[in-house]
This record gives C-alpha cells, structure tokens and sequence, in this order.
C-alpha cells in the first residue's frame, strides 16, 4: 500500500482548489505528510465502517484529518500566490 500516493489523493480531493499544486509537491516533509494523512484517514474510514462505531475515536480522528487539512493550506495559498506572482513578472518582462 503506497501511503504517499493514497495521503496525497484524498488531500486533492479535501482540497481541490489546490490539487494540481499537491500533484507536484516531492518534498521529504510534504510526503511525511501525505503519509500521516493517510494513516488517519485511512483509521478514520476504518472506525465509521465498524458494526458499533467508537463517536469519540471518529471524533478524534476527523479533528486529525482537519488539523492536517487546516496545517498545510496557508503553504498551498503561499506556494499558488507565489507561482501567480512569479508569472505575472515574467509577462510583464516579456512585454
């Protein structure tokens, strides 16, 4: 089970404004992430199947996904109004 692949899949689909960005990340600290979202996720899907869902441990493990969700978009909007910033420039220079 590739949990880099399957962290970054379900992040695109939490995030989708910034799913070509989370396509393209390689960093050693953005595939820890992806890898930590995974896991929790992957509990989470796990906890909400059982016979006698555990509310608190379902709890818990949304907050992780959103705690992981709310951590990384404010490096996501920096990376995306950095790139638009950087190709605003070279239009203008082009010009």
């Amino acid at each position: 089970m590739n949990l880099e692949k399957i962290g970054r899949a379900r992040m695109m689909l939490r995030l989708p404004a910034y799913g070509r960005l989370l396509s393209e990340l390689r960093s050693r600290s953005m595939i820890e992430i992806f890898i930590a979202y995974a896991e929790a996720s992957i509990q989470l899907d796990v906890l909400r199947s059982t016979d006698t869902p555990d509310g608190v441990l379902i709890e818990e493990y949304d907050q992780i996904c959103l705690k992981i969700e709310n951590s990384i978009e404010p490096y996501l909007r920096m990376l995306t109004e950095q790139s638009l910033t950087s190709h605003a420039t070279k239009e203008t220079q082009a010009r």
